[in-house]
């Protein structure tokens, strides 16, 4: 195991990202949720490196209109914004998600700037995660599925939550991570760097 720092989580996830040609500022937000998740001691690596995966064979969407069980909406890649127009537009959305737990780090981001109160549940209702402006509420035995049908809304000020409380105190700033994972990331991070040239070399000021 290797521990890192959370700003090498985010800048070595926002290049290995670019390098896949995915929008800088999709790229950024996604770092971001990584980062928020390492802080907060829950795993990112691997459900991210799954989702560049999906990304590269197409299996994964990237528009909050169209998802399917075989092709779900990515929250990693997608999470901010979804719930940023769920939380502005007080809207309801509601379709096939992939890694819920980005979604959660999201709604945490979201909330903690807007001072929102959003709810994320099942198909069946059964609650996933709730926000209360600051606080977060979350049932973290449900984060552990893959692709899951999940309905998202901006909720009312609720005290009946039946779920446990995340605490925001157990934070780490270095977090410990597979080292195979990491030198893959690594790998795609270094792709963004161009090649030098003599082209690359006078543009560099050589």
């Amino acid at each position: 195991m290797l521990e890192i720092s959370s700003n090498q989580v985010y800048s070595e996830t926002y290049k290995a990202l670019r390098s896949l040609g995915i929008d800088w500022g999709i790229a950024k937000d996604s770092a971001n949720l990584c980062k928020w998740l390492a802080i907060h001691n829950q795993f990112f690596l691997g459900s991210i490196l799954k989702t560049t995966d999906l990304y590269k064979c197409g299996n994964i969407s990237t528009s909050v209109n169209y998802n399917t069980y075989e092709k779900p909406l990515s929250s990693a890649l997608m999470g901010m914004v979804l719930v940023e127009y769920v939380a502005s537009k007080n809207k309801t959305w509601e379709g096939y998600l992939n890694s819920p737990k980005f979604m959660v780090a999201a709604m945490a981001l979201i909330s903690h700037e807007q001072k929102s109160s959003l709810e994320l549940s099942d198909k069946n209702h059964n609650i996933i995660a709730m926000t209360d402006k600051e606080k977060l509420y979350v049932n973290l035995n449900n984060l552990s599925n893959t692709n899951i049908y999940c309905i998202l809304n901006v909720t009312q000020k609720n005290t009946n939550y039946n779920i446990k409380e995340f605490s925001f105190s157990d934070v780490s700033f270095a977090s410990k991570v597979n080292e195979k994972c990491w030198e893959k990331l690594k790998s795609m991070a270094f792709d963004t760097y161009v090649p030098e040239s003599d082209a690359s070399k006078s543009g560099a000021g050589y």
